[in-house]
């Protein structure tokens, strides 16, 4: 987006020579008679498109820059006399090199050369963000002859009778006045206003969609602080430590920080308070919610009615999205702690029960003791065991049957008050990123908006432009509260096997308590297969978590998202748990960092092993795998630390972004009057 620019100075003979100020913009070298010296600068890497632009009663010779400016240095004769004004100006980037050289032609003739000053004109591209013109201006008029006319001119004082006054001893009694306006303030306004509306000409002209203005954001009616303008050596040190991805402490800077910051949150105040004051003149959110209801309700299926009309006999109150939900995670926790836990309990007792009938049949004496059975008494023991599983797997179907029927009731419910949240939410919000419609993810969000929303909660209903990024920590928070809980569940089911195997070796030895070692064998391998299943659905996350890191850092290289997919589950929710706490932060996280961060707590990890593994020890973690032994503490394996390292090297070096600046030290305050003066971009000596 472009910006407006316009800036005025004079050139003094007092300190500066204009041969040698129009040698370095036009980029010509240029013999000066007052120095007797060639003046010539460095060659740039674009070269200036430089051309003079002259009155026509201007003579010949203004045509040729060396003589011109020589012949003004010649001309004014005093010490401190002003030889030149220069005027600089931004050039819109969302003109092409043709359209910014007419442009300039324009401005220039109406508002310089019409008015009866010869202009050498040097436009430079040297930076392709930053295109510029220089405009160096004769601030003596020409007379109709072509010679040099005078820049002030005698203004005698009259009586009534128009006969010009007198002092006592005769002298005439007179003033001096500028014989142009040129150095008049309003004049300065008068061009600034002049080159905003040919800029506004041009992109209309061009078909752009862009606007500039010369007056000040108060005069515009817009409530913001205008930045200051750095000094270019203090810009280009700000830009050098950027590029290290380091802070700049220079005063100015610092100070454009807290501007930026400062109008952000005007902005923000102001977008909520259009957004509350549009809530109170469009239709309230119970009115969208009763709506969306009824238009969903409308269009269920029959079963799916059903299901609603048995959810509202069950929970005896206004079904809602919040309620129906915490009914279905209820559900799941009371399926989780009995059915699931007891189907694998009878699986791993149907199949020990079977495997020792056929190790007494075989005379398997050795394997029939490490379950609990004897050869002697093998059916005193074995016809009571079984008659225990086949009485408790009649209770477990019949519990099962009764979850499942209650699950897919409330699942059904759910999707269709998920469906209408969403809807409810997109219509408020419709300008929401495609990817947070219809994501499941973050309903609790949309939810908890909806319902700040409806209550009123001011403080708690984001801005329009922050709710992308709430919506995205939500994401990352639901997926990471899974993260979490899968990786706690399988190291407590990965301690609580070791100490099952543990505790049965050590009974096993004693060769006693038969009925001690078959239980503990049933809850032994009933635990294996549970750690089994717990380690599957952490692959399921494994899945979500390594898809989430692609989305959230989708301009990385594909090949180093490739390789963090071949990080465990707890790699991955470490980058995005630095990635949502640096977001929360204000920052703008970059990978790498993000990468940095997991390696420590992946290093905090293997410590802690290392310890937990000097503690262990005994036949049966022996007769673990690597990965078995390890997977109370790496949830997934192991991420190798040279597999941490190229992901480091390859990954963005750019520090993180900040919104919020640290407030600059008043040490470096500067307060010349000329600073001051180029914050307000009228910098002009009168």
């Amino acid at each position: 987006m472009s910006y407006y620019m316009l800036r005025a100075n004079v050139i003094s003979k007092k300190t500066q020579s204009v041969v040698a100020s129009a040698s370095y913009r036009s980029g010509e070298a240029l013999y000066s008679e007052r120095d007797e010296e060639v003046k010539n600068f460095r060659t740039r890497g674009v070269a200036p498109e430089a051309f003079i632009l002259s009155p026509d009663h201007a003579p010949e010779w203004t045509k040729d820059r060396e003589r011109l400016w020589n012949e003004v240095e010649r001309k004014e004769k005093a010490w401190n006399a002003q030889l030149a004004r220069e005027i600089l100006i931004a050039l819109p980037r969302e003109l092409n090199h043709d359209q910014q050289n007419e442009l300039v032609q324009k401005f220039v003739q109406s508002t310089f050369v019409d008015a009866g000053m010869v202009a050498d004109v040097a436009i430079h591209r040297d930076k392709e963000h930053n295109p510029h013109a220089h405009i160096l201006l004769t601030v003596r008029p020409f007379n109709e002859d072509g010679s040099w006319g005078e820049k002030k001119r005698r203004v005698y004082e009259r009586d009534e009778l128009g006969d010009i006054k007198r002092t006592k001893d005769g002298k005439k009694i007179y003033q001096t006045v500028s014989s142009t306006d040129w150095n008049n303030r309003d004049t300065l306004v008068r061009w600034r206003l002049a080159y905003a509306d040919m800029m506004n000409d041009a992109f209309l002209e061009n078909n752009i969609d862009q606007r500039v203005s010369a007056l000040s954001f108060e005069n515009q009616g817009l409530e913001k602080i205008a930045e200051v303008r750095l000094e270019r050596n203090e810009y280009q040190f700000v830009k050098r430590l950027e590029a290290q991805g380091k802070e700049a402490n220079t005063f100015y800077h610092q100070l454009n920080q807290q501007i930026r910051k400062t109008n952000e949150q005007i902005s923000k105040l102001n977008s909520k308070i259009v957004t509350l004051a549009a809530h109170q003149s469009t239709p309230s959110v119970e009115k969208i919610l009763h709506d969306e209801t009824s238009l969903v309700m409308g269009q269920l299926e029959p079963e799916y009615q059903e299901s609603i009309h048995f959810l509202q006999g069950r929970l005896k109150q206004e079904l809602t999205f919040s309620n129906v939900r915490n009914h279905l995670d209820g559900l799941y926790r009371w399926k989780e702690r009995t059915t699931e836990s007891n189907e694998v309990k009878m699986a791993v007792t149907h199949s020990l029960l079977d495997a020792v009938n056929k190790a007494y049949h075989a005379q398997n004496k050795e394997f029939l003791m490490s379950q609990g059975f004897t050869i002697k008494g093998f059916y005193e023991q074995f016809i009571p065991r079984l008659e225990a599983y086949e009485e408790a797997e009649n209770d477990q179907v019949k519990l099962s049957e009764t979850q499942d029927m209650l699950i897919e009731h409330s699942e059904r419910a759910y999707n269709a008050y998920a469906l209408i949240t969403h809807r409810t939410f997109n219509q408020i919000y419709p300008d929401i990123e495609e990817e947070f419609k219809w994501n499941d993810r973050v309903l609790l969000k949309k939810q908890e908006i909806l319902d700040s929303l409806k209550e009123n909660r001011g403080e708690q209903i984001p801005y329009p432009e922050e709710l992308t990024e709430e919506l995205a920590i939500a994401e990352i928070d639901q997926l990471l509260s899974k993260g979490d809980s899968i990786s706690e569940t399988i190291r407590i089911q990965s301690l609580t096997r070791n100490k099952l195997g543990i505790e049965k070796d050590a009974l096993k030895n004693k060769r006693g308590e038969p009925d001690r070692v078959y239980q503990l064998s049933v809850k032994l391998n009933t635990m294996v297969q549970i750690l089994d299943q717990s380690i599957r659905k952490a692959a399921l996350i494994n899945d979500q978590l390594g898809q989430l890191i692609a989305s959230r850092f989708a301009n990385e290289k594909e090949s180093l998202l490739i390789k963090i997919e071949e990080m465990p589950l707890q790699v991955k929710a470490d980058i995005l748990l630095n990635h949502k706490v640096e977001m929360e932060k204000g920052f703008v996280p970059t990978l790498k960092s993000c990468i940095l961060f997991a390696k420590e707590r992946e290093k905090e990890r293997v410590d802690s092993y290392k310890l937990y593994e000097k503690k262990e020890s005994g036949p049966f973690i022996k007769r673990l795998t690597t990965e078995q032994k390890e997977g109370s503490h790496f949830i997934g394996g192991r991420a190798p630390v040279e597999l941490f390292d190229q992901l480091i090297h390859q990954s963005s070096g750019v520090h993180s972004s900040k919104h919020e600046a640290q407030t600059p030290s008043k040490s470096r305050k500067k307060t010349k009057d000329k600073r001051i003066r180029q914050q307000l971009d009228l910098e002009v000596d009168l």
